[in-house]
Protein backbone atom coordinates (compact mmCIF):
# COMPACT_ATOMS: atom_id res chain seq x y z
CA UNK A 1 0.00 0.00 0.00
CA UNK A 2 1.48 3.28 -0.84
CA UNK A 3 2.81 5.86 2.03
CA UNK A 4 0.43 9.03 1.92
CA UNK A 5 2.54 12.21 1.56
CA UNK A 6 1.30 15.49 2.59
CA UNK A 7 3.33 18.26 1.72
CA UNK A 8 3.61 21.81 3.25
CA UNK A 9 4.16 24.46 1.93
CA UNK A 10 3.81 22.60 -0.95
CA UNK A 11 4.01 25.61 -3.50
CA UNK A 12 7.43 26.95 -2.40
CA UNK A 13 10.44 25.59 -4.28
CA UNK A 14 10.97 23.02 -2.28
CA UNK A 15 7.53 21.51 -2.38
CA UNK A 16 7.69 21.63 -6.44
CA UNK A 17 11.03 19.69 -6.23
CA UNK A 18 9.07 17.33 -3.92
CA UNK A 19 6.12 17.30 -6.17
CA UNK A 20 8.65 16.23 -8.86
CA UNK A 21 10.44 13.55 -7.31
CA UNK A 22 7.43 11.99 -5.84
CA UNK A 23 4.54 12.15 -8.47
CA UNK A 24 5.31 9.23 -10.47
CA UNK A 25 6.22 6.89 -7.67
CA UNK A 26 4.33 4.34 -6.87
CA UNK A 27 5.33 3.83 -3.16
CA UNK A 28 3.28 7.27 -2.49
CA UNK A 29 0.37 8.43 -3.18
CA UNK A 30 1.08 12.53 -2.79
CA UNK A 31 -0.76 15.39 -1.19
CA UNK A 32 -0.63 19.36 -0.94
CA UNK A 33 -1.78 22.32 0.89
CA UNK A 34 -0.81 25.68 1.72
CA UNK A 35 -1.68 28.19 3.49
CA UNK A 36 -1.31 30.80 0.61
CA UNK A 37 -2.53 30.82 -2.38
CA UNK A 38 0.56 29.29 -4.19
CA UNK A 39 1.98 27.59 -7.56
CA UNK A 40 0.65 24.18 -5.66
CA UNK A 41 -2.64 24.44 -6.83
CA UNK A 42 -1.40 24.25 -10.25
CA UNK A 43 1.03 20.81 -9.01
CA UNK A 44 -0.69 19.24 -6.79
CA UNK A 45 -3.70 16.84 -8.01
CA UNK A 46 -4.65 16.19 -4.28
CA UNK A 47 -4.20 20.03 -2.74
CA UNK A 48 -6.04 22.37 -0.31
CA UNK A 49 -5.47 25.84 0.98
CA UNK A 50 -5.95 26.24 4.61
CA UNK A 51 -6.40 28.99 7.09
CA UNK A 52 -3.45 28.44 9.64
CA UNK A 53 0.00 29.98 8.92
CA UNK A 54 3.06 28.41 10.48
CA UNK A 55 2.68 30.68 13.89
CA UNK A 56 -1.26 30.64 13.94
CA UNK A 57 -2.44 28.55 17.48
CA UNK A 58 -4.68 26.33 15.18
CA UNK A 59 -1.82 25.60 12.50
CA UNK A 60 -1.13 22.13 14.08
CA UNK A 61 -5.18 21.46 14.74
CA UNK A 62 -6.14 22.02 10.59
CA UNK A 63 -3.07 19.68 9.64
CA UNK A 64 -4.67 17.30 11.68
CA UNK A 65 -8.07 17.76 10.30
CA UNK A 66 -6.39 17.61 6.69
CA UNK A 67 -4.29 14.12 8.00
CA UNK A 68 -7.79 12.70 9.22
CA UNK A 69 -9.63 13.39 6.42
CA UNK A 70 -6.91 12.07 3.72
CA UNK A 71 -5.33 9.52 5.92
CA UNK A 72 -2.03 11.16 5.71
CA UNK A 73 0.80 8.57 6.52
CA UNK A 74 3.76 11.57 6.80
CA UNK A 75 4.61 15.05 6.62
CA UNK A 76 7.10 16.56 4.17
CA UNK A 77 8.32 20.23 5.25
CA UNK A 78 8.74 22.30 2.30
CA UNK A 79 9.76 25.54 4.50
CA UNK A 80 12.70 26.04 7.45
CA UNK A 81 10.13 27.73 10.05
CA UNK A 82 7.82 24.49 9.22
CA UNK A 83 11.01 22.09 10.07
CA UNK A 84 10.82 23.50 13.64
CA UNK A 85 7.22 23.63 14.31
CA UNK A 86 6.60 20.22 13.32
CA UNK A 87 9.49 18.78 15.19
CA UNK A 88 8.46 20.87 18.17
CA UNK A 89 4.74 19.51 18.10
CA UNK A 90 5.37 16.22 16.76
CA UNK A 91 3.51 14.61 19.78
CA UNK A 92 0.62 16.24 19.03
CA UNK A 93 0.31 14.94 15.46
CA UNK A 94 -1.81 12.57 13.95
CA UNK A 95 0.84 11.62 11.00
CA UNK A 96 4.97 11.02 11.09
CA UNK A 97 7.31 13.96 10.48
CA UNK A 98 9.80 13.91 8.21
CA UNK A 99 11.67 15.85 10.71
CA UNK A 100 14.59 15.86 13.12
CA UNK A 101 13.92 15.91 17.21
CA UNK A 102 13.06 19.62 18.83
CA UNK A 103 16.31 20.03 19.95
CA UNK A 104 18.33 19.67 16.61
CA UNK A 105 15.78 21.69 14.61
CA UNK A 106 16.12 24.59 16.49
CA UNK A 107 19.85 24.44 17.06
CA UNK A 108 19.81 24.16 12.73
CA UNK A 109 17.07 27.14 12.58
CA UNK A 110 19.37 29.42 14.37
CA UNK A 111 23.07 29.68 13.16
CA UNK A 112 24.74 31.19 16.12
CA UNK A 113 23.19 28.19 17.58
CA UNK A 114 24.33 25.76 15.07
CA UNK A 115 28.38 27.10 14.79
CA UNK A 116 28.34 27.38 18.53
CA UNK A 117 26.80 23.54 18.85
CA UNK A 118 29.81 22.59 16.04
CA UNK A 119 32.44 24.69 17.65
CA UNK A 120 31.75 22.73 21.31
CA UNK A 121 32.86 19.52 19.42
CA UNK A 122 35.75 20.55 18.73
CA UNK A 123 35.40 21.26 14.49
CA UNK A 124 37.78 23.47 12.40
CA UNK A 125 35.84 24.51 9.86
CA UNK A 126 33.56 27.04 11.28
CA UNK A 127 34.16 30.52 10.49
CA UNK A 128 36.08 32.73 12.51
CA UNK A 129 33.29 34.80 14.52
CA UNK A 130 33.32 38.44 15.16
CA UNK A 131 32.32 39.76 18.49
CA UNK A 132 31.36 43.58 18.39
CA UNK A 133 32.84 45.98 15.93
CA UNK A 134 35.76 44.20 13.55
CA UNK A 135 39.57 45.14 13.65
CA UNK A 136 39.43 45.07 9.82
CA UNK A 137 37.13 44.44 6.82
CA UNK A 138 35.60 43.22 5.40
CA UNK A 139 33.84 40.71 7.42
CA UNK A 140 30.55 38.45 6.28
CA UNK A 141 27.20 39.47 7.99
CA UNK A 142 24.46 37.02 7.35
CA UNK A 143 20.85 36.54 9.74
CA UNK A 144 20.78 34.18 12.39
CA UNK A 145 17.43 32.77 11.27
CA UNK A 146 16.73 32.61 7.92
CA UNK A 147 17.37 30.49 4.22
CA UNK A 148 19.47 30.64 1.57
CA UNK A 149 21.61 33.90 0.75
CA UNK A 150 18.69 36.11 2.11
CA UNK A 151 20.12 38.77 3.95
CA UNK A 152 23.36 37.98 3.66
CA UNK A 153 26.10 40.83 3.12
CA UNK A 154 29.91 41.97 3.30
CA UNK A 155 30.24 44.34 5.64
CA UNK A 156 33.12 46.75 4.48
CA UNK A 157 33.04 49.39 7.40
CA UNK A 158 32.26 49.72 10.44
CA UNK A 159 29.37 52.39 10.21
CA UNK A 160 27.50 49.77 8.12
CA UNK A 161 28.08 46.89 11.27
CA UNK A 162 26.89 49.16 13.78
CA UNK A 163 23.94 49.85 11.89
CA UNK A 164 23.48 45.79 11.55
CA UNK A 165 24.24 45.84 15.40
CA UNK A 166 21.61 48.04 16.21
CA UNK A 167 18.98 46.70 13.78
CA UNK A 168 17.47 44.69 16.50
CA UNK A 169 17.94 41.30 13.96
CA UNK A 170 20.09 38.55 15.71
CA UNK A 171 23.01 38.40 13.10
CA UNK A 172 26.22 35.97 12.50
CA UNK A 173 29.36 38.25 11.83
CA UNK A 174 31.91 36.58 10.65
CA UNK A 175 35.40 36.30 8.72
CA UNK A 176 34.67 36.75 5.23
CA UNK A 177 34.66 34.39 3.06
CA UNK A 178 36.13 35.13 -0.82
CA UNK A 179 36.09 31.62 -1.97
CA UNK A 180 32.98 29.78 -4.33
CA UNK A 181 30.30 28.84 -2.56
CA UNK A 182 28.62 25.22 -2.56
CA UNK A 183 25.78 23.50 -1.28
CA UNK A 184 26.36 19.42 -0.47
CA UNK A 185 23.46 17.09 -0.81
CA UNK A 186 23.31 14.31 1.88
CA UNK A 187 21.10 11.35 2.52
CA UNK A 188 21.22 9.53 5.54
CA UNK A 189 19.10 6.39 6.53
CA UNK A 190 16.67 5.63 9.53
CA UNK A 191 19.56 4.96 11.69
CA UNK A 192 21.24 8.21 10.84
CA UNK A 193 24.03 7.23 8.82
CA UNK A 194 25.52 9.11 6.09
CA UNK A 195 25.03 7.27 3.02
CA UNK A 196 26.29 9.49 0.46
CA UNK A 197 26.58 13.50 0.11
CA UNK A 198 26.51 15.19 -3.01
CA UNK A 199 28.53 18.38 -3.33
CA UNK A 200 27.45 20.96 -5.99
CA UNK A 201 28.15 24.34 -7.21
CA UNK A 202 25.70 27.52 -7.07
CA UNK A 203 26.73 29.01 -10.21
CA UNK A 204 23.27 31.37 -10.29
CA UNK A 205 22.04 32.52 -7.06
CA UNK A 206 18.52 34.14 -7.35
CA UNK A 207 16.68 35.33 -4.21
CA UNK A 208 19.03 32.93 -2.56
CA UNK A 209 17.98 29.99 -4.12
CA UNK A 210 20.67 27.98 -6.42
CA UNK A 211 19.15 28.27 -9.99
CA UNK A 212 21.94 26.99 -11.89
CA UNK A 213 24.08 24.12 -10.20
CA UNK A 214 26.43 21.38 -11.42
CA UNK A 215 28.12 18.73 -9.41
CA UNK A 216 31.42 19.00 -8.59
CA UNK A 217 34.52 17.21 -7.04
CA UNK A 218 35.82 18.86 -3.84
CA UNK A 219 38.93 18.23 -1.48
CA UNK A 220 38.31 14.95 0.97
CA UNK A 221 37.93 17.19 3.99
CA UNK A 222 34.39 18.03 2.74
CA UNK A 223 33.64 14.21 3.06
CA UNK A 224 35.35 14.80 6.73
CA UNK A 225 32.91 17.59 7.19
CA UNK A 226 29.56 15.98 5.82
CA UNK A 227 30.32 13.29 8.43
CA UNK A 228 31.04 15.24 11.47
CA UNK A 229 27.39 17.01 11.23
CA UNK A 230 25.68 13.29 10.54
CA UNK A 231 27.71 12.22 13.63
CA UNK A 232 27.05 15.57 15.33
CA UNK A 233 23.08 15.54 14.56
CA UNK A 234 22.27 12.14 13.30
CA UNK A 235 19.82 13.46 10.70
CA UNK A 236 17.55 10.90 9.10
CA UNK A 237 16.61 11.63 5.38
CA UNK A 238 17.93 13.97 3.29
CA UNK A 239 19.35 17.15 4.84
CA UNK A 240 22.37 19.59 2.85
CA UNK A 241 25.04 22.07 4.34
CA UNK A 242 26.41 24.85 2.58
CA UNK A 243 30.00 25.83 2.44
CA UNK A 244 32.35 28.57 1.44
CA UNK A 245 36.14 28.59 1.20
CA UNK A 246 38.49 31.22 3.23
CA UNK A 247 41.49 32.99 1.76
CA UNK A 248 43.63 29.96 2.20
CA UNK A 249 41.27 28.24 0.76
CA UNK A 250 39.42 25.69 3.63
CA UNK A 251 36.28 25.11 3.60
CA UNK A 252 34.14 27.01 6.08
CA UNK A 253 30.47 26.12 7.17
CA UNK A 254 28.07 28.37 6.10
CA UNK A 255 24.53 26.99 7.56
CA UNK A 256 23.16 23.54 7.89
CA UNK A 257 19.21 22.77 7.07
CA UNK A 258 17.58 19.45 8.05
CA UNK A 259 15.19 19.43 4.71
CA UNK A 260 14.92 18.96 0.83
CA UNK A 261 16.44 21.33 -0.86
CA UNK A 262 15.04 22.66 -3.50
CA UNK A 263 18.00 22.06 -6.30
CA UNK A 264 18.14 18.81 -5.13
CA UNK A 265 16.53 18.17 -8.89
CA UNK A 266 20.07 17.82 -10.08
CA UNK A 267 20.94 14.95 -7.45
CA UNK A 268 17.67 12.93 -8.48
CA UNK A 269 18.53 13.06 -12.02
CA UNK A 270 21.99 11.64 -11.36
CA UNK A 271 20.01 8.47 -9.60
CA UNK A 272 19.57 9.97 -6.09
CA UNK A 273 15.96 10.56 -5.35
CA UNK A 274 16.27 12.63 -2.04
CA UNK A 275 12.55 13.02 -0.95
CA UNK A 276 11.54 9.26 -1.69
CA UNK A 277 14.86 8.08 -0.06
CA UNK A 278 13.68 10.44 2.65
CA UNK A 279 9.98 9.02 3.40
CA UNK A 280 11.83 5.43 3.45
CA UNK A 281 13.82 6.75 6.16
CA UNK A 282 11.37 7.73 8.13
CA UNK A 283 9.46 4.69 7.57
CA UNK A 284 11.93 3.06 9.00
CA UNK A 285 12.81 1.51 5.82
CA UNK A 286 16.51 0.25 4.40
CA UNK A 287 17.53 1.34 1.03
CA UNK A 288 20.34 2.50 -0.69
CA UNK A 289 21.79 4.74 -3.21
CA UNK A 290 22.56 4.45 -6.74
CA UNK A 291 24.86 7.29 -7.90
CA UNK A 292 25.09 8.08 -11.22
CA UNK A 293 28.36 10.09 -12.80
CA UNK A 294 28.54 12.14 -15.45
CA UNK A 295 28.35 15.97 -16.16
CA UNK A 296 25.31 17.56 -15.59
CA UNK A 297 23.71 20.98 -15.26
CA UNK A 298 20.55 22.38 -14.20
CA UNK A 299 19.30 26.34 -14.34
CA UNK A 300 15.34 27.21 -13.53
CA UNK A 301 13.40 29.95 -14.60
CA UNK A 302 10.06 30.96 -14.39
CA UNK A 303 7.46 28.42 -16.08
CA UNK A 304 3.91 29.09 -16.37
CA UNK A 305 1.27 26.18 -15.81
CA UNK A 306 -2.16 27.34 -16.75
CA UNK A 307 -6.02 26.16 -15.26
CA UNK A 308 -8.54 26.89 -17.41
CA UNK A 309 -11.80 26.78 -17.09
CA UNK A 310 -13.21 24.98 -20.13
CA UNK A 311 -15.03 21.67 -20.04
CA UNK A 312 -14.54 19.83 -22.87
CA UNK A 313 -14.91 16.40 -23.86
CA UNK A 314 -13.93 16.34 -27.96
CA UNK A 315 -11.05 17.68 -29.59
CA UNK A 316 -10.93 18.43 -33.32
CA UNK A 317 -7.14 18.47 -34.14
CA UNK A 318 -5.01 19.32 -37.27
CA UNK A 319 -2.33 17.56 -38.85
CA UNK A 320 -0.02 19.57 -40.97
CA UNK A 321 1.67 22.15 -39.50
CA UNK A 322 -0.05 21.51 -36.15
CA UNK A 323 0.29 18.00 -35.18
CA UNK A 324 3.33 17.43 -37.62
CA UNK A 325 5.54 20.38 -38.11
CA UNK A 326 8.91 21.37 -39.93
CA UNK A 327 9.03 17.67 -40.68
CA UNK A 328 8.79 16.68 -36.74
CA UNK A 329 6.09 15.61 -34.60
CA UNK A 330 4.91 18.11 -32.16
CA UNK A 331 5.87 16.52 -28.72
CA UNK A 332 3.25 19.26 -26.36
CA UNK A 333 0.74 17.73 -28.62
CA UNK A 334 1.90 14.42 -28.28
CA UNK A 335 1.53 14.64 -24.51
CA UNK A 336 -1.49 16.55 -24.28
CA UNK A 337 -3.00 13.33 -27.12
CA UNK A 338 -1.85 10.73 -23.93
CA UNK A 339 -3.43 13.10 -21.51
CA UNK A 340 -6.72 13.21 -23.27
CA UNK A 341 -6.68 9.25 -23.86
CA UNK A 342 -6.45 9.18 -19.91
CA UNK A 343 -9.36 11.72 -19.57
CA UNK A 344 -11.48 9.86 -21.94
CA UNK A 345 -11.55 13.06 -24.02
CA UNK A 346 -12.79 12.17 -27.72
CA UNK A 347 -9.81 13.55 -30.15
CA UNK A 348 -10.78 13.59 -34.15
CA UNK A 349 -7.97 13.97 -36.33
CA UNK A 350 -9.44 16.88 -39.51
CA UNK A 351 -7.05 17.20 -42.54
CA UNK A 352 -6.84 18.40 -45.53
CA UNK A 353 -3.49 16.56 -46.28
CA UNK A 354 -1.94 15.88 -49.49
CA UNK A 355 -1.75 12.29 -49.06
CA UNK A 356 -3.44 8.93 -46.89
CA UNK A 357 -3.55 10.59 -42.89
CA UNK A 358 -3.48 7.32 -41.45
CA UNK A 359 -0.01 6.32 -44.04
CA UNK A 360 1.38 9.72 -42.40
CA UNK A 361 0.59 8.93 -38.94
CA UNK A 362 2.26 5.93 -39.22
CA UNK A 363 5.34 7.16 -41.34
CA UNK A 364 5.58 9.66 -38.27
CA UNK A 365 5.20 6.49 -35.96
CA UNK A 366 1.75 8.03 -34.47
CA UNK A 367 -0.81 5.18 -33.72
CA UNK A 368 -4.31 5.83 -35.42
CA UNK A 369 -6.12 4.48 -32.25
CA UNK A 370 -5.71 7.65 -30.54
CA UNK A 371 -7.92 9.46 -32.32
CA UNK A 372 -11.49 8.36 -32.27
CA UNK A 373 -12.19 9.70 -35.88
CA UNK A 374 -10.54 10.39 -38.96
CA UNK A 375 -11.87 13.11 -41.14
CA UNK A 376 -10.37 13.34 -44.48
CA UNK A 377 -11.16 16.79 -46.14
CA UNK A 378 -10.89 16.55 -50.22
CA UNK A 379 -13.46 18.38 -51.78
CA UNK A 380 -12.13 22.11 -50.27
CA UNK A 381 -15.20 22.13 -48.06
CA UNK A 382 -14.47 24.28 -44.74
CA UNK A 383 -13.63 22.43 -41.82
CA UNK A 384 -16.68 23.65 -39.93
CA UNK A 385 -19.06 22.16 -41.94
CA UNK A 386 -18.03 18.61 -40.00
CA UNK A 387 -17.48 20.20 -36.71
CA UNK A 388 -20.21 19.29 -33.99
CA UNK A 389 -22.20 22.77 -32.71
CA UNK A 390 -22.58 22.46 -29.36
CA UNK A 391 -20.37 23.29 -25.86
CA UNK A 392 -17.89 20.82 -24.78
CA UNK A 393 -15.65 20.57 -28.68
CA UNK A 394 -12.01 22.59 -29.34
CA UNK A 395 -10.88 23.33 -32.38
CA UNK A 396 -6.45 23.60 -32.80
CA UNK A 397 -5.13 24.37 -36.03
CA UNK A 398 -2.00 26.40 -37.30
CA UNK A 399 -4.33 27.92 -40.40
CA UNK A 400 -5.86 31.39 -38.78
CA UNK A 401 -8.02 31.20 -41.82
CA UNK A 402 -8.95 27.72 -40.54
CA UNK A 403 -9.50 29.39 -36.72
CA UNK A 404 -11.52 32.14 -37.88
CA UNK A 405 -14.24 30.30 -39.93
CA UNK A 406 -14.84 27.54 -37.03
CA UNK A 407 -15.00 30.24 -34.38
CA UNK A 408 -17.42 32.40 -36.52
CA UNK A 409 -19.61 29.66 -38.00
CA UNK A 410 -19.51 26.81 -34.81
CA UNK A 411 -18.73 29.02 -31.79
CA UNK A 412 -16.42 27.12 -30.29
CA UNK A 413 -12.95 27.83 -28.84
CA UNK A 414 -10.24 27.51 -31.21
CA UNK A 415 -6.29 27.59 -30.72
CA UNK A 416 -3.33 28.68 -32.26
CA UNK A 417 -0.18 26.23 -31.49
CA UNK A 418 1.39 29.15 -29.24
CA UNK A 419 -1.98 28.76 -27.21
CA UNK A 420 -2.15 25.04 -26.71
CA UNK A 421 0.40 24.35 -23.58
CA UNK A 422 -3.02 25.92 -21.40
CA UNK A 423 -4.47 22.38 -21.73
CA UNK A 424 -1.88 20.38 -20.42
CA UNK A 425 -2.77 19.20 -16.85
CA UNK A 426 0.83 19.36 -14.84
CA UNK A 427 -0.99 18.22 -11.68
CA UNK A 428 -0.27 15.29 -10.51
Amino acid sequence: MAIKVLVFPCGSEIGLEIHAALKYSKAVELYGASSVSDHGAFAYLRYRQIDAHVQSPDFIEQLNELIQEWGIDMILPAHDSVVLKLAECRDTLLATAAVPSAAVAGVCRNKNSTYARLSEAGFDFIPADISGLSDTYPIFAKPAVGQGSQGAEVVHDYQRHQQLLDCGIEYVFSEYLPGAEYTVDCISDSAGRLLHFSPRERSRVKSGISVRTRPVRLAQSVERIADSIASTFCFKGAWFFQIKCDVQGRYKLLEIAPRIAGSMGLSRNLGINYPLLSVYAYAGLAFEVLPQDYPLEMDRALQSRFRTGLQYDCVYLDLDDTLIIKGSVNTLLMALLYQWVNQQVSVILITRHAQCPRATLAQYKISEHLFSQIIHIVDGSPKSDVIERRQGVLFIDDSYRERLDVSRQVGIPVFDLDAVEQLLDWRA
